[in-house]
Parts: structure tokens; C-alpha cells; sequence
């Protein structure tokens, strides 16, 4: 088999070093157009084609980002993969994709993947973090720019861009206090992710600090439209069921909306929802879906705009960055005091 030609082939040809190369193929200046002709004469002659890893040799970067997301079926990754991708390429890199299965195992052992796979890429961004799973200090011994992206774990160690989901918390019980509803009940993703046991705090600080007695059902569920469909179940068929139902994710409330449906519940008269999110399909649902919109795509290009100033060198200061987010009212509440 013919072995594909490679920098050093072309340094050999044109008489030149290998660094010259590179500084041809990086556009670096201070290579003489005499040089430049060899150069370029030996890559026609080889019919080089230089790949990423010969275009970095000088310049320290390939223009390459590994994003590690916890689930490619979850389509909030869909929202922040399109995100960090279309502002990466702005800036001219590539992104390279991470799936983690959103297991707590295959986060445990990322340094180590990412280390033996990944080792060249320029940084990375986790959008995948959970308490106790990928250790930020270790992969810090290996990668020396990260950022995290939508989850997130307090640290003094890697920057981040957040929405600030304790106040999109409050923002929910706030709302469906307004529309009158006494009996309420939330369905949270794994309290080992952040951004959902902040969802939850919100929700709970202003239920318990309200001036009326409100009932409250908490249930700790996992991420999936599934986990979504059984916690409906076991709230709608207790002795008290809720009139409205926070779900801490869009994709939890697809399941409640499933749920509803099946069980012949109707959205808004008999069971309120409200998510968590604003991923694209949630204007699209059965009913129009209420909704915390956590700015996905403000926080993909902050996420990328944190990672190129750390490439740059252009801050020594941890940037830890929460946008604020907005309520989305559509028509999965109804109000009870009409």
C-alpha cells in the first residue's frame, strides 16, 4: 500500500526544515517567497494534503474543540451542539463530539478517554457535569482549557456559563402562584446535577415562604421523556393530585404531557404544566408548552466565547457567568382564578 506523503517528506524535498513548513502551511510570516516555491513545488509534486495535526506543529493548535454532552437522544444537547458549533466556526474551529450516555461511570473514567483519544484538541467544554462524576481537577493536569457549559459543579478550578436555575425556580412557583393553584407538584431530574437541585430550591423557598398554606409533592426522578410519563403517573393517581405540575426539564414535561394523554387528562382544564428549558419543540407540543427559557443559545456562544479568551490568554480571573432567565408563557397553565 502507498503510503501517504507527510511534512517531513515535503522538508525533504523543498531542502528545508519541517518548522518551515509548518510556517508555510500556517501563513506564518518571514518565509521567503524563494523558500515558498520550493515549498510549494514539493507539496504538488508529493500531492500533500496537510492535515490538522501538521498545521498545528507551530502554531500550538489544530482549531479543534472536544463539547462532551451527556446525551445526543436528549434534544437540549440538539439546542447547545448547534450553539457552540456555528460560534466555533465563526472563530474557525471544529468541534469534535463526546457522548457520555449521561452515566455516571462513563464520566468517572472521561479523563482517562479523553486523554488517550482527545489529547490534542485545543480545549474542551463539558456540558455533561454531574457532583461526584468527572474530576476537574485531574482533567486540569491534562487539559489546560475547559469550560463548563448549562450543568455545571461549584468550583474554584475551570469557567462556566450557566443560566441561574434557582431563579427559574422561583420564577415557576411566582407564576403558578399568580394563577391561583394550591396543589402543586414538581418532578426533578438526578439531585446529582446541579442545575436541577437549584430548579428545585427556587421552586421550594417560595411555595414554603408564601403567606397561604400551598401543598407541594416533590418526586426525584431521572432526565427522559420516561421518567417524565411514571412520575405523572404516580402523582395523577395518588389520593390528592396536583392541579399543576413543574417539570425541570422540557423533556420531563413531554413526558407528563404523554402521560396526560394516555390517561385522558386534559391539558390546561384538569393538570397545569410548565417546563424547564425552551428547547425548540416545546412551542411544538400537543399544547403549546409554558416554559423557563434558559437561554441554550446565549450560553453555547458565551461557552466558546470563555474557552478562545482562555486560548488567548486574554484573562487570568475565573470567568463563572449566569445569565438570567426568562418565563415563556404559552398554554399549558391555566389560570384558576378566571
Amino acid at each position: 500500500m502507498k503510503k501517504n506523503p507527510t511534512i517531513q517528506d515535503v522538508a525533504k524535498l523543498a531542502g528545508v526544515s519541517k518548522s518551515t513548513v509548518s510556517k508555510y502551511l500556517n501563513n506564518t510570516p518571514y518565509v521567503s517567497p524563494a523558500t515558498k516555491r520550493k515549498i510549494e513545488n514539493a507539496i504538488e509534486e508529493l500531492k500533500y494534503h496537510p492535515s490538522s495535526l501538521a498545521r498545528g506543529l507551530v502554531s500550538k493548535s489544530i482549531k479543534l474543540i472536544a463539547l462532551v454532552i451527556s446525551d445526543v437522544e436528549l434534544l437540549i444537547n440538539s439546542n447547545l451542539i448547534k450553539s457552540i458549533e456555528n460560534e466555533a466556526n465563526l472563530h474557525g474551529f471544529d468541534i469534535v463530539l463526546v457522548n457520555t450516555n449521561d452515566e455516571k461511570h462513563h464520566e468517572q473514567n472521561l479523563n482517562a478517554i479523553l486523554t488517550e483519544r482527545y489529547q490534542h484538541v485545543d480545549g474542551l467544554i463539558l456540558a455533561n457535569v454531574r457532583e461526584n462524576g468527572v474530576d476537574l481537577s485531574e482533567l486540569k493536569k491534562s487539559f489546560e482549557h475547559i469550560v463548563l457549559v448549562h450543568r455545571y459543579i461549584p468550583n474554584n478550578l475551570v469557567d462556566y456559563a450557566v443560566v441561574d436555575n434557582y431563579i427559574g425556580g422561583r420564577l415557576v412557583a411566582e407564576y403558578l402562584l399568580r394563577m391561583g393553584h394550591k396543589k402543586v407538584a414538581a418532578i426533578s431530574g438526578p439531585k446529582e446535577i446541579y442545575p436541577y437541585r437549584d430548579r428545585i430550591k427556587g421552586f421550594k423557598d417560595v411555595i414554603q415562604g408564601y403567606k397561604e398554606h400551598i401543598e407541594l409533592e416533590i418526586i426525584e426522578s431521572g432526565s427522559n421523556l420516561e421518567h417524565g410519563y411514571q412520575a405523572t403517573e404516580k402523582l395523577m393517581t395518588s389520593t390528592k393530585p396536583p392541579t399543576a405540575i413543574f417539570a425541570t426539564s422540557d423533556m420531563l414535561a413531554f413526558g407528563v404531557m404523554d402521560a396526560a394523554k394516555d390517561y385522558g387528562w386534559k391539558i390546561p382544564n384538569e393538570l397545569s404544566i410548565i417546563g424547564f428549558d425552551n428547547i425548540f419543540f416545546s412551542r411544538l407540543a400537543r399544547v403549546p408548552l409554558t416554559t423557563i427559557d434558559a437561554q441554550l443559545s446565549s450560553l453555547g456562544k458565551k461557552s466558546v466565547e470563555l474557552l478562545i479568551q482562555r486560548m488567548e490568554n486574554k484573562t487570568q480571573d475565573l470567568q463563572q457567568i449566569m445569565l438570567h432567565p426568562t418565563l415563556v408563557v404559552r398554554e399549558s397553565c391555566r389560570d384558576l382564578n378566571l
